[in-house]
């Protein structure tokens, strides 16, 4: 596995993200209230970029007018056509057995974020 430093931990505030590219690969950094997280800046569902969208939570059944989330912060949207996913596993929020993005390792080595590929 290869290292590859992306930044200091304190450059990427929570609930930020952050695009990088290594190699051929472009992924997204996201910070949680947990922690680090990395998975491929691709949607599988038409290729738009999800380090773009906007991360919240999961809509939850409710009334009118109400808007409940589970998992806030833990969810990014594609910016194209809204599909979600879970950033701690890169799981689709509707079909988490079959739709995924591929996700990185991601480790707080001192004050530097690093992933290994």
């Amino acid at each position: 596995m290869e290292k590859h430093f992306l930044c200091n931990k304190d450059n990427l505030a929570i609930g930020d993200r952050e695009i990088y590219q290594i190699g051929r690969s472009s992924v997204v950094l996201i910070r949680t209230k947990d922690g680090f997280y990395a998975m491929r800046n691709s949607c599988p569902h038409q290729g738009g970029p999800l380090g773009k969208g906007t991360i919240q939570g999961a809509a939850l059944p409710s009334n009118v007018g109400e808007y409940c989330y589970e998992k806030k912060g833990d969810i990014i949207y594609c910016p194209w056509h809204h599909w979600e996913f879970d950033v701690t596993n890169g799981c689709s929020v509707r079909d988490p057995e079959s739709v995924k993005v591929k996700t990185y390792a991601v480790k707080v080595e001192g004050d530097d974020v690093v992933l290994y590929k």
